[in-house]
């Protein structure tokens, strides 16, 4: 083999060993952008995780204050008792709107999917109970009434029921654990509500 031959072939092992390299190379910045986009997602899911937590606990708590509410009323009064749900009770009891589930509603799926199916059916309760609140008042036109438990049942599903996903948030995010609100009264309701409904 002449020194021309040798020449010519460091040149072409020269090329091959540059392209390696090049594959190398090629394929670790890929490893590394799909590390730093995988971060990133995390950190997104994280961020409306917690978005959507602080407005899921501020709801909650509205929720079980309506919840008691009616419950109290129509433990003190019974359900066909005089004006027990009037329009000034009914207005007392608006939720309020909210704005981060709407805003975000198009990421929700980015979220675990037990994550994103718990925070769904919350605000799913949500809005069965708000629903049905106004329902509760007599009405000249309808010859019937509606039982409390139309809004008791799920307004307590929703209190009760979003609690495994808030877990889920809290230890994501590393928050404290939240306080679940007290639907005592409530829960009485609707036995009571269950009872009478047996005993028909």
């Amino acid at each position: 083999m002449d020194y021309a031959e040798l020449k010519g072939w460091q040149g072409a092992i020269g090329s091959v060993l540059g392209f390696i390299a090049l594959i190398f190379g090629a394929l670790f910045n890929f490893h590394l952008n799909r590390r730093r986009d995988k971060r990133l997602r995390n950190e997104e899911i994280v961020a409306i995780a917690s978005a959507l937590y602080g407005e899921i606990v501020m709801l909650r708590r509205s929720v079980a204050r309506m919840a008691n509410a009616v419950g109290t009323r129509y433990i003190r009064r019974g359900l066909f008792g005089d004006g027990v749900f009037d329009k000034h009770f009914i207005e007392q009891f608006v939720l309020p709107r909210p704005k981060l589930y709407p805003a975000l509603a198009s990421k929700v799926g980015m979220l675990p999917s037990q994550l994103a199916l718990e925070v769904v059916l919350f605000y799913s309760r949500v809005e069965e109970a708000e629903t049905w609140l106004p329902r509760l008042q007599e009405s000249e036109e309808r010859p019937y009434s509606y039982g409390v438990n139309y809004v008791l049942d799920p307004a307590i599903n929703a209190v009760n029921g979003v609690t495994p996903a808030l877990r889920i948030i809290e230890n994501m995010a590393g928050l404290i654990e939240a306080e679940p609100p007290d639907i005592k009264k409530a829960l009485d309701a609707q036995e009571m509500e269950d009872m009478q409904n047996v005993e028909l």
